[in-house]
């Protein structure tokens, strides 16, 4: 199962993730360790800038190093995205959240498969964004579960 944790960022954290491409980085480092270059390679960009993205976000603590390699003497170094899960201070202004509720009444079970399903759900998304040359709407997906106490009295 993957790891949904929310990381509580800074203002300054949130400043570092909101440029979209660092956050393509983000959800691509998400899904696998990568080097820089291969990062690069895999976005279709300029090794130099992704090495700079990837250095700032890793100084703000959004990654961390996963592992590092030698290679014919060249040193590697293997980033990972700490979560895709970000909350921010203050949160989002009321008018810019879509507010769409749905009751579910589920078993523990049934709560684990949908979390697993939503994060897939998201990573899928993410991966189009990242294909979509287009894509220039900054969009923050947020996604909570709430559990509801009834009054017994009734």
């Amino acid at each position: 199962m993957q790891n949904y944790e929310v990381m509580d960022i800074t203002l300054k954290q949130q400043k570092i993730i909101s440029d979209p491409l660092r956050g393509q980085i983000i959800s691509l480092l998400a899904e696998k360790p990568m080097t820089s270059k291969q990062t690069a390679v895999e976005l279709g960009k300029n090794p130099g800038t992704i090495y700079y993205h990837i250095k700032q976000l890793y100084e703000h603590g959004i990654l961390e190093l996963d592992h590092v390699e030698t290679v014919k003497g060249i040193v590697e170094k293997y980033y990972k995205a700490k979560t895709t899960l970000f909350r921010g201070p203050g949160g989002i202004g009321e008018e810019h959240r879509v507010k769409n509720r749905v009751p579910l009444y589920l078993s523990d079970t049934l709560m684990d498969d949908m979390q697993e399903e939503m994060y897939e759900l998201f990573k899928k998304y993410g991966k189009k964004a990242r294909a979509d040359k287009t894509a220039k709407i900054p969009c923050i997906v947020e996604f909570s579960i709430t559990e509801i106490q009834e009054d017994k009295n009734e």
